[in-house]
């Protein structure tokens, strides 16, 4: 009776494992998981063209932007900006001055050679070089010494303590690239500038230091990042596969990525006219757009095909004066020119109220922000006795430059109209981005509308790359801005140990600023991007404005 019982139930068992195992439930389970695995092409729109792939070579959003899906940094991001893992598993401050690395194994560049310690050293050293001339050196100027221990483990000490160190090696600008590659771009700068030597005698010279090394690095930098520039090499997911210069930049799937992606093919288009690139992003020949055109957000948002992400951001939009430029050499018409702005009519007018009103440089998601400091706001009465007490009462000319944005050159064409009231007449002069950074370099320029993100998270960086005296002209510094009190307490501040310390030394930078008007914060802009809801989904904005596609879906 027993063994009837049993073959009955194993019987019944048998039927209900039959009924959960039918053709249908069959096919549902490998529609999912073919969704699940499904991959595709990326096409992004921009307004503009970027500069370089060299990580090292320029500093704009638009090459970072593109840039940071080819490379990969020691330290990472969360989409909330905190830290994780990167090409560096783990890192600890060991004492004050020294950091401790352990890196990840079985990672490949896409030149095919693996990942090591001695990849890091040479990343980090050349864009120290001089003959680099990085306009982010100063992001890692405090480093002294990088010490290989093992083929995945290194030291990096500084010469003073540095807590913002990780903030700073999540950066594009710290990005690894093989020292192969590096080594072959130094030789190809030392051939180009018919040198006899070897990169191995270009490296001693360099470690050496002082006369023959800066001869060599003179003659030598007009060529360094050539061969870079056509053959990044990196360790993310997809590799450079060909640019066209002011069309397109394309990227493919890299096999040997240690991670996941579900993207094939990655091309970065530009399209300079926002309508053309709305008309693309609903017809599906762009899948997404960042930033949003405030003139197209109404449409965005209207449409059954696309959608609008935005967040808060560490982005500030400002108006820089060429401090050694008369009458700009004047602080009292600088201070003028910045109580005659009307920060609200523009964050209402221009930015479609997409933005915060400023109380200082760095917006409230940075370290170093001040709650307490008030915001910046219009007085004409004072903009009027500012100019009176100046050496040009009765007004001037002058210039504003501007590049492609188009929401700088609205604001631009909104300062022009209202310091007509001071007698101040603007042109406003256009430049495509290169172009435009290149003379602002030069410092060839009055005035001029450009943005800042604060990427890091912390305070450091951007008013160490906007107010350092070091960083006059390409290092950021494009006010030609000089101030010894506050290079000094931006040292102190650098150097401190404790976070209240820190930020007390930042407030009183703000106010000294607020005082000196070198730059006239205008809003804190909002980021944004736009994608095709037909075609994708999972796409990602965080703080910084840089697209997150780790979550892409393809429909």
């Amino acid at each position: 009776m027993r063994r009837k019982y049993c073959l009955l139930l194993m019987i019944i068992l048998l039927l209900v494992a039959a009924a959960c195992s039918n053709d249908e439930a069959v096919e549902t389970t490998e529609n999912e998981s073919a969704e699940s695995t499904k991959t595709g092409d990326v096409v992004v729109g921009f307004d503009q063209d970027l500069s370089t792939v060299d990580p090292h070579g320029t500093n704009d959003v638009n090459a970072i932007q593109i840039r940071r899906h080819l490379y990969q940094t020691l330290v990472a991001r969360e989409i909330d900006m905190s830290h994780k893992p990167g090409l560096a598993t783990e890192w600890n401050q060991v004492d004050e001055t020294t950091w401790n690395f352990k890196l990840a194994e079985g990672v490949t560049f896409h030149n095919g050679s693996e990942f090591t310690a001695d990849d890091v050293k040479a990343s980090l050293e050349r864009v120290q070089d001089p003959s680099i001339s990085a306009p982010t050196v100063f992001l890692f100027e405090m480093i002294e010494d990088i010490e290989v221990v093992g083929d995945y483990e290194l030291n990096i000490t500084t010469a003073y303590p540095f807590a913002p160190l990780p903030d700073n090696l999540a950066h594009t600008a710290a990005s690894i690239m093989s020292k192969e590659s590096i080594d072959a771009d130094y030789q190809n700068a030392i051939e180009q500038a018919g040198l006899d030597l070897t990169v191995e005698d270009y490296y001693e010279l360099r470690d050496a230091g002082g006369e023959p090394f800066t001869e060599v690095s003179e003659q030598i930098a007009e060529h360094t990042s050539a061969y870079l520039s056509e053959h990044p090499d990196g360790t993310n997911y997809v590799k450079f596969k060909a640019r066209a210069p002011g069309q397109n930049i394309e990227f493919e799937r890299f096999e040997d990525y240690k991670g996941e992606s579900n993207i094939d093919n990655l091309t970065f288009v530009i399209i300079p006219e926002s309508g053309s690139m709305m008309a693309e992003l609903e017809s599906g020949g762009v899948n997404i757009t960042t930033p949003v055109d405030m003139a197209m957000m109404d449409r965005v948002n209207s449409s059954d095909s696309t959608e609008f992400v935005e967040s808060e951001s560490l982005r500030t939009n400002y108006l820089g004066f060429n401090t050694e430029q008369e009458p700009f050499n004047d602080v009292k018409v600088r201070q003028a020119i910045d109580f005659a702005i009307d920060r609200e009519e523009l964050k209402e007018g221009i930015y479609n109220g997409q933005a915060s009103i400023p109380n200082s440089m760095i917006s409230a998601q940075v370290f170093g922000h001040d709650a307490e400091l008030p915001e910046v706001g219009q007085d004409m009465e004072k903009a009027e006795a500012a100019l009176a007490e100046s050496n040009h009462s009765d007004g001037f000319d002058a210039t504003i430059w501007v590049n492609d944005s188009q929401d700088l050159i609205d604001s631009a064409v909104y300062i022009q109209e209202q310091l007509k009231a001071l007698n101040i007449n603007i042109t406003i002069e256009q430049f495509e981005m290169a172009t435009f950074m290149e003379r602002l370099g030069q410092g060839q320029h009055d005035m001029f509308l450009l943005s800042f993100t604060a990427s890091t998270g912390d305070a450091d960086y951007l008013i160490s790359a906007l107010t350092l005296s070091t960083n006059r002209g390409f290092g950021g510094n494009r006010a030609f801005y000089t101030n010894d009190e506050v290079d000094t307490v931006l040292e102190t501040a650098r150097s401190a140990t404790e976070d209240d310390e820190r930020l007390a030394e930042y407030t009183n930078i703000h106010n000294m600023l607020r005082e000196d008007v070198p730059y006239a914060p205008l809003v804190h802009t909002n980021m944004s991007l736009a994608y095709n809801t037909v075609q994708i989904d999972g796409v990602e904005l965080d703080a910084a404005g840089y697209i997150r596609l780790e979550n892409l879906t393809f429909k």
